[in-house]
């Protein structure tokens, strides 16, 4: 009778692990995709947020960069992909930043969305990173 009560122990053992492993490898099998910002400030007083927003996931820019500094941050989902864009402005002149991230990589894209006589000028670069796509981006 002890010899059944051990091997039933054992295999309840076993079944019990096994389930743990399984239930541990399907939690990890969410990656997470990420899109990073960059913001460098050369506007030449501070900007602030007017809109931030990624598709199917989640962003939480600075609400003001001040003139001269920059702000790194980043958006994530755990989709395989997530496009989004951030908005920062300064009284009549705003510049859009766009990055949209993928785990085999993405692109960038940045405009003004409002002002006039050329300014504000609003370049970005982008590159992969870890995980996702990133974009350094300057408002001046």
């Amino acid at each position: 009778m002890s010899v059944f009560r051990s091997v039933s122990k054992t295999c309840a053992g076993v079944i019990v692990a096994g389930l743990l492993a399984i239930g541990s490898t399907g939690a990890a099998s969410a990656a997470t995709v990420t899109a990073q910002f960059t913001v460098q400030n050369s506007f030449g007083s501070t900007i602030t947020l007017d809109t931030a927003s990624c598709t199917g996931g989640s962003i939480f820019p600075p609400f003001s960069i001040s003139s001269g500094s920059n702000a790194t941050f980043s958006g994530t989902t755990t989709g395989s992909s997530t496009l989004c864009t951030v908005r920062y402005q300064s009284g009549i002149y705003g510049c859009q930043f766009v990055v949209q991230a993928s785990s085999s990589g993405g692109f960038v894209s940045s405009n003004a969305y409002k002002g006039s006589g050329g300014r504000p000028s609003c370049p970005g670069i982008g590159f992969a990173i870890t995980g996702g796509y990133a974009g350094s981006f300057t408002m001046q």
